[in-house]
């Protein structure tokens, strides 16, 4: 059964309405799964601190949430534990730490202008080299 981001956020917070529901449909299911756009939408969570009334630990909570609520396919979840990882030990943001984690796991290079993939050590490659003079 495919489920969403409502979800995930009710198993990651310790206070959520739907926390206790998403628990019992994890103890009476073994079919749960998501996708890796629910785990985007996570990062954007874990990403937006300010209005968190929380600290979270980003690479554990996803590494948690992904042993409770596998991604299918499953070639995605090193790219979201990457992400997740970029996300809190490099400050960047969901999007850029998402598009890192899929580039790192497939052949670790990326054609792109975002200067933050050369701080992680990524094989960035610059758009900007293909600008006309």
């Amino acid at each position: 059964m495919y489920v969403e981001t409502d979800f995930l956020t009710a198993l990651v917070k310790d206070e959520d309405w739907l926390r206790e529901s998403s628990l019992r449909a994890l103890e009476d299911r073994d079919d749960i799964h998501t996708s890796i756009l629910a785990y985007a939408e996570i990062l954007v969570l874990f990403y937006d601190r300010e209005q968190a009334a929380y600290e979270i630990d980003a690479p554990r909570a996803i590494a948690n949430l992904l042993e409770l609520v596998p991604i299918q396919p499953s070639k995605h979840e090193d790219a979201i534990l990457a992400a997740a990882a970029f996300l809190d030990e490099y400050q960047m943001t969901p999007f850029d730490a998402l598009h890192a984690g899929i580039a790192t796991t497939r052949d670790g290079a990326v054609l792109s202008s975002e200067k933050d993939y050369d701080t992680i050590g990524l094989d960035r490659l610059p758009l900007e080299t293909y600008l006309e003079e």
